[in-house]
């Protein structure tokens, strides 16, 4: 009687293992490659970027330039300069607000030394957002508001 040896599965097994691997790292390769792709022609922003709409009156006799508060005490980019008694509208980048749709402002008249920090608002991308810069004396800005438009 012939005596049969058991033969392993294991060569097998083995080929059946590296196949699903590479095909699963072809896999990710792939979408990998086709995100990398639709960021390059979005311009690597990821998505179109959402603006609101800030309209600034200066209603005092210095300048003042506008900054974006990006967290609690810290301030983001630059918004612009507004010249006494004018008005101007600035666009601002859904990205630049904070966590939650969050706008929130400070403002600093040339030469002050003290500057005014808004209340936050929750803002809607295509919204319009004001800002009333009210001096008293030249450069404190304590009496000024923000509110939604839109």
């Amino acid at each position: 009687m012939p005596i049969t040896l058991p033969v392993s599965n294991r060569p097998a097994r083995n080929v059946a293992r590296l196949r699903r691997v590479s095909t699963w790292v072809a896999s990710l390769l792939i979408v990998a490659l086709i995100s990398a792709c639709s960021l390059a022609k979005l311009g690597g922003k990821g998505a179109p970027q959402g603006t609101v709409a800030l309209v600034v009156e200066n209603r005092g006799y210095s300048d003042v330039i506008v900054y974006i508060v990006r967290s609690e005490g810290v301030l983001g980019s630059r918004v612009g300069a507004v010249n006494g008694g004018a008005t101007v509208t600035f666009k601002v980048r859904a990205t630049d607000l904070q966590a939650g749709g969050l706008l929130q402002l400070q403002a600093r008249a040339m030469g002050a030394r003290s500057s005014w920090t808004s209340p936050s608002l929750f803002v809607n991308s295509g919204g319009v957002v004001k800002l009333e810069l009210i001096a008293v004396g030249t450069t404190d800005l304590t009496r000024s508001q923000i509110y939604v438009i839109q």
